[in-house]
Formats: C-alpha cells, structure tokens, sequence
C-alpha cells in the first residue's frame, strides 16, 4: 500500500532541481506540468521510499516513472532512464549539467 505521509518530508530543493532539469532538458512548452513526489511504501517487499516524476501534457496521455529511491538521491542517471522510458531521447551530458547548474 503506498502512502503519500512518510515521516519525513522531501528535500523541496532537490524536487525544484529536478523539475528544472526535465523541464529544460526536454525544451517542454509553458502548458506541461512536472510532477515530482515522494511516497513510502508499507507492501513487503517494497522499496521504502519511492519518487514518482510524472508528466501532464495538454492532448496527450499522462507519463508517470517511478523510481525506487528518495528525490535525494535522484541523479543524473534516473533522470535519463525516466526520459528513456518516456519516450524522449535525450544525452546523459546535458541532465548531468542541468542538475548542477540549476
């Protein structure tokens, strides 16, 4: 079962940071909204902490990515294998540079 109240809350930074990468990184339009959140889980078997990074598009299905993980430990890599999986094809170099920068 996931829940969305885990005892402690996420780094909003790094959730800001990540957004920024994706939104930059993919050129996305004004109209798209990323959406970063972090979950635990109480399922045996589960990660304890997930980061679901969705993305809603105006006329277009919703993307959504999970990554077993907390949004503070989300890098460069993650964000490549949630583009990948999305569809997007996007160079490791330019979401490493973004996480930086940003």
């Amino acid at each position: 079962m996931l829940i969305n109240t885990s005892p402690r809350r996420p780094n909003l930074e790094r959730v800001r940071l990540i957004k920024k990468a994706l939104r930059e990184g993919l050129d996305l339009s004004h109209d798209t909204t990323v959406t970063v959140t972090e979950l635990a889980c109480l399922e045996e078997g589960c990660a304890p902490i997930e980061t679901v990074i969705g993305m809603l598009r105006p006329d277009a299905p919703q993307l959504q990515h999970k990554l077993h993980k907390s949004a503070d430990s989300v890098d460069a890599t993650d964000l490549l294998q949630v583009c990948t999986a999305w569809g997007f094809n996007i160079q490791f170099a330019v979401l490493s540079r973004l996480l930086q920068e940003c």
